[in-house]
């Protein structure tokens, strides 16, 4: 139905919003916004990024528009100081974006693992990255604001034992660090270490991607330490496990 049958309060309200002048470069706006939207629709890969080892070892994933995917030095790296920490662990994988921490880990012998993330684009590519290499079984996608998971999943008694947080960098803004600790703090007390303490559990690890010099050393989180924080050009890896008695001996010992 042409927009000239409606009324022209209604275009003036457009005008102060688009700033359009007449009925036609309305309707003209109106055929962009439409055709936009039917694009965001499909989804739209802009590369791919290689499961590096265990069962699905040279896998290709799909990775959505507008994601940062981890690349393979810093799976490496990653999973290198995990070693046999990943082996039968419960995995959350939040701002999943294609899901390739939790896929990696799930081809190195993690038990299960939990995607979430916000965005239609990347949960379609997660799922059908899931599909591709096999872990229909063992992974969980959710369609949800990471922060509301997040908080919701807190009265629950799932825990988490490896947790990767890979949030959008906006979130990073040094005038409102608050909003990055609070994730962190959240996050880490899904840890069985943290909402169970004193369980013979693996207390868990909480890994955080992040841009390099950000002050992340500098936050205090209630229960869990910096372990290691290895740097990538532009961006940064750091671990954190949770403080027991035992936390000072070093992953996969």
């Amino acid at each position: 139905m042409s927009l000239k049958h409606d009324s022209l309060r209604k275009l003036r309200k457009q005008r102060t919003k688009w700033k359009v002048e007449s009925w036609d470069e309305y309707e003209l706006r109106e055929r962009e916004l439409l055709k936009q939207m039917a694009t965001d629709n499909i989804l739209t890969t802009v590369g791919q990024v290689k499961v590096s080892a265990g069962k699905a070892k040279g896998a290709m994933l799909d990775i959505p528009k507008k994601t940062r995917p981890l690349t393979n030095r810093m799976k490496t790296q990653i999973f290198d100081m995990l070693e046999r920490d990943i082996s039968n662990r419960t995995v959350l994988d939040l701002y999943a974006g294609s899901g390739s921490f939790g896929i990696e880990a799930l081809s190195r012998g993690a038990k299960s693992c939990l995607f979430v993330d916000a965005g239609k684009q990347a949960i379609s590519c997660i799922e059908g990255n899931i599909q591709k290499t096999g872990f229909l079984l063992e992974a969980i996608v959710v369609k949800e604001k990471v922060e509301e998971f997040v908080k919701k999943t807190l009265s629950a008694e799932q825990t988490y034992e490896v947790i990767f947080i890979d949030p959008p960098y906006k979130l990073y803004n040094r005038k409102r660090r608050f909003k990055i600790l609070e994730m962190i703090q959240n996050s880490s007390r899904l840890l069985p270490g943290i909402k169970n303490p004193g369980s013979k559990k693996f207390p868990g690890v909480l890994i955080l991607k992040h841009p390099n010099h950000y002050p992340i050393s500098d936050f205090r989180v209630e229960g869990i330490r910096l372990l290691e924080t290895y740097e990538f050009g532009m961006n940064a890896i750091t671990l954190f496990v949770v403080e027991t008695e035992n936390s000072k001996r070093s992953l996969g010992d």
